[in-house]
């Protein structure tokens, strides 16, 4: 963690938080556009998917950036419906806290169980993931969200079971189906995730369109539905408001018409008129008589009105500060004269209803048509709620009114209803209102602002309500509106399953093809792993192999050929692609051509044999050649595998040679011995002591001569199979080559060479054993003196070489020719021959001093030219201080010597 400290590192790690956060936001906010109202219950929640995918692919570190989208999101969709509160905060918080707890706690339990990173290619290995990542971790978010609502007072006991269900299913489906396309587009190994790009994520993106499309077209249908059935609700519930105040005016109308038929009503007479009605119609808060009284009848009619048994009876008006006072004087008066019932209606008694100006308009509008009136929406002088009230005003003439002149003539006063709308609408809506419908009702002919008459005001309104429904009712004259809404209550009551369980079912599919598309890909990438493994295996066990590997069709022609049979032919492998075998091994496959079997005749009868195949530059090699049929499908293949005799060859032509250096230097001596043995045994010397003792030395010589030859023998056969022992210890340079001359030194007198030595470095030493290095120098020693010419001279010098102690030993002799130069250290070889009886040896010095160099852990090499002598380098390890005595019994193999 310190790493993200360092400014460089902190600036990518605080972009990498807000690349996650505005992401897990973003696709949250797509994601809620799937939500079925009101709850806002979603199927589907990618962004807890690619939260615990980026847990995973990322680290925990980047917790901070689910943690700030989470709030983001939350944050958001608040706003849409309004400012942020304490409470939106407190949820956001909690909801915040459990989706970065259920991140860290999923990638915890994938890294836990199944180890990071994951391929994804196994069914078991899948199946644990999409459980662990899945519906376990997300049981925290759906805890903690649900919990956060519910502790805030968003949701109700009732509630919290389905808002934990629905956010649990969204979240789980939201990992099933993101997070494996958070590790398509993300994760490693690169060659594994991003190469599912198509096999994986475009089905599932595909399927994933399919699905929301289905969820779409069966929520249009199921909302369409639902609205259609609003719809008929809130028509009925219109036509019944309709009647209902139709009834509750025409109550109006036949108090106008008693009024008419009558020459003079009394109050007890008005009251038994409007009792039944009264009763009946609970809507009505009164209904009443206003007479028109002059200025000049004011008196009077104040006097009667007393003597009915109302002392304080007068004309009134509401106040500035809107008590009830004595109305002022004026030319005419529309007084509250019966009124029924009295009771909490009495105070309104007297007052002028023409003293307010909306009334007094309803009024004047009413005289002039002859027509019931209502006024806008009043607060009612007797009003003790904040309920609307209506008044509807009938005029009532006296005499002939047909005209305005003569209606304003013939007034007689008004046939008053006084109607609580709320009273009216709530009777209605009790029985004709289904639940959850919301209703308000508004009168389009009052002045903006004071139009409210029931129900929700305009700024109250349901405003995420997806439909609505209105209708026009007309009252007095006037235009009320009735607005219908659903309510989330209705909503919720009202809610089809089958969208949301579409989306669910098509998305779990969705989940589902997911896994199986992994599960497939998977196991082809595997595959394809195995088999370029196995291909490249393959192909560096063809290309590496030293036989010749050739695959031919059913026709004899070449399909393929190894860097080998390249070498073996002389010619490159698209020089021979499509030749026929024939070609190339000409004596073979003549039977090919003669006997019109074919190679399945040449395969079934199991060929194997010994021939030859020709080079590009016409050159003849042996071969061993065998045939194996290769059916590959419906189609026959077959495998051609050569092996290079050439080295064979040469091996027995060595051992021939061999056989013929041995047969003659065993016989030479033995010949000489048993003939000079023969002349002393059968005593045709004993009259020559002279010659007697020359024969017997003669057989002493060629006695050592058969003793070198077997001991030569031995040695290479003891060195091959690392029987040899080599007793190691320091040994100084100086001293063993001083050794080696003075044992070389008769040898050399006989070839009339000189021996000289270099002075070694002074300390120059090296592990070794004695004996077997001085083998090395004698063998070295021997040919130099050997090949050098009379009175030449043999120079052995030390020197270091790369860490190491170079040995030299140069002659001046005719060298080593080129064409031999290859062959030096081989056994049973010598440049010429003839050499072998000449100088004698038997061409196995050379690889003897190889094989004890070696075994030091050393190595020798030359450098001659033909007619200049030659030099050999013996380079060896040098001692350490702390060397001691060891044995060595194989080849690196080093154990201390037992005391």
């Amino acid at each position: 963690m310190d790493m993200f400290f360092r400014a460089g590192s902190a600036r990518v790690w605080l972009l990498s938080v807000l690349v996650l956060g505005t992401a897990y936001a973003l696709v949250g906010r797509l994601a809620l556009l799937l939500a079925i109202p009101p709850g806002y219950a979603t199927a589907i929640f990618p962004s807890a998917g690619i939260a615990v995918a980026a847990m995973l692919i990322w680290g925990n570190r980047l917790w901070p950036g689910v943690f700030l989208g989470s709030v983001l999101l939350n944050c958001w969709v608040s706003l849409e419906q309004g400012p942020l509160s304490t409470v939106v905060m407190q949820v956001s918080l909690g909801a915040a806290s459990g989706a970065t707890l259920q991140a860290l706690a999923g990638a915890w339990l994938v890294r836990r169980v199944l180890g990071y990173p994951i391929t994804q290619s196994r069914e078991k290995e899948i199946f644990r993931f999409m459980l662990l990542a899945g519906p376990v971790a997300c049981l925290v978010n759906a805890s903690f969200g649900a919990t956060s609502l519910y502790a805030s007072g968003v949701i109700g006991v009732a509630e919290y079971g389905y808002s934990w269900f629905t956010w649990w299913v969204g979240d789980v489906i939201g990992v099933l189906i993101a997070a494996p396309l958070m590790h398509i587009a993300f994760a490693q190994p690169r060659s594994l995730w991003w190469g599912r790009r198509h096999s994986v994520a475009v089905p599932l993106l595909l399927s994933l369109v399919a699905v929301i499309s289905l969820f779409v077209w069966v929520s249009r249908w199921e909302l369409e539905r639902t609205e259609l059935e609003f719809r008929k609700a809130a028509s009925e519930a219109a036509e019944n408001l309709r009647a209902s105040v139709g009834r509750h005016l025409d109550s109006v109308a036949s108090i106008e018409r008693f009024f008419v038929s009558s020459s003079r009503v009394t109050r007890s007479e008005f009251a038994t008129f409007v009792d039944r009605m009264l009763r009946e119609k609970p809507g009505i808060q009164g209904l009443g008589w206003n007479p028109r009284v002059s200025d000049v009848q004011r008196q009077d009619f104040e006097s009667l009105i007393r003597a009915e048994g109302f002392p304080g009876f007068e004309i009134t008006e509401r106040g500035e500060e809107g008590a009830m006072v004595r109305a002022a004087r004026r030319p005419d008066y529309v007084v509250v004269t019966y009124l029924e019932p009295l009771g909490d209606n009495s105070k309104a008694l007297g007052f002028d209803v023409a003293s307010s100006a909306d009334r007094r308009e309803a009024l004047n509008r009413a005289r002039d048509t002859g027509l019931a009136v209502a006024t806008a929406p009043v607060t009612l002088v007797q009003e003790s709620s904040s309920q609307a009230g209506v008044l509807l005003f009938h005029p009532v003439y006296q005499g002939i009114a047909q005209t305005v002149e003569q209606r304003r003539r013939s007034l007689a006063g008004y046939a008053v209803g006084v109607f609580r709308v709320g009273d009216i609408m709530d009777a209605v809506v009790r029985t004709s209102l289904s639940d959850g419908i919301g209703l308000s009702i508004s009168d389009a002919s009052a002045v903006p602002g004071k139009s409210w008459l029931y129900g929700a005001n305009e700024s109250e309104q349901y405003a995420e309500a997806p439909y609505r429904w209105s209708a026009d009712l007309e009252v007095g004259g006037r235009r009320w509106v009735l607005q219908f809404w659903p309510s989330p209550g209705y909503l919720s009551g009202h809610r089809g399953w089958q969208a949301w369980g579409v989306l669910t079912a098509g998305l779990l599919f969705t989940s589902v093809l997911g896994a199986f598309l992994l599960a497939m890909t998977g196991r082809a990438f595997e595959v394809g792993v195995l088999v370029h493994r196995r291909t490249a295996e393959l192909s560096g066990i063809l290309n590496t192999a030293i036989e010749t590997i050739m695959t031919l069709d059913d026709q004899g022609r070449v399909e393929s050929v190894n860097p080998a049979g390249e070498a073996l032919f002389g010619r490159p492998a698209e020089a021979l692609l499509g030749q026929l075998i024939s070609e190339v091994v000409p004596e073979f496959f003549v039977s090919l051509v003669a006997g019109g079997g074919g190679l399945r005749t040449l395969s079934d009868a199991g060929s194997r044999c010994d021939t030859w195949a020709r080079r590009l530059d016409g050159g003849r090699v042996p071969i061993e050649l065998a045939l194996s049929p290769l059916p590959v499908g419906e189609r026959m293949r077959y495998t051609l595998i050569i092996h290079d005799l050439t080295e064979r060859h040469k091996v027995n032509r060595m051992k021939d040679e061999f056989i013929s250096t041995v047969n003659h230097e065993l016989r030479t001596p033995l010949t000489s011995i048993k003939g000079a043995l023969g002349l002393v045994v059968g005593g045709v010397l004993d009259a020559h002591p002279d010659k007697k003792a020359s024969a017997l030395a003669l057989s002493y010589d060629n006695c050592q001569r058969l003793e070198v030859l077997i001991n030569d023998l031995l040695d290479i056969g003891k060195i091959q199979y690392a029987e040899a022992q080599l007793q190691l210890q320091p040994l100084l340079l100086d001293a063993l080559v001083d050794k080696a001359l003075a044992m070389n030194q008769g040898y050399a007198d006989k070839f009339e060479v000189r021996l000289r030595a270099v002075a070694a470095p002074e300390g120059a030493a090296v592990l070794g054993d004695e004996n077997r290095l001085l083998q090395v120098l004698s063998n070295l020693l021997s040919n130099a003196c050997k090949y050098s010419p009379t009175q030449g001279e043999v120079v052995v010098s030390v020197e270091p070489r790369q860490g190491q102690w170079r040995i030299s030993v140069a002659d001046s002799g005719p060298g080593i020719p080129v064409e031999f130069q290859a062959q030096v250290f081989e056994r049973f070889t010598q440049a010429d021959s003839s050499d072998t009886r000449r100088l004698g040896g038997t061409g196995l010095g050379l690889a003897i001093t190889r094989a004890l160099v070696e075994r030091h852990g050393g190595r020798i090499s030359f450098d001659s030219l033909p007619g200049e002598g030659a030099v050999f380098h013996v380079d060896l390890p040098g001692a350490r201080p702390q060397d001691g005595d060891a044995v060595v019994k194989a080849a690196g193999t080093v154990v201390p010597e037992a005391p």
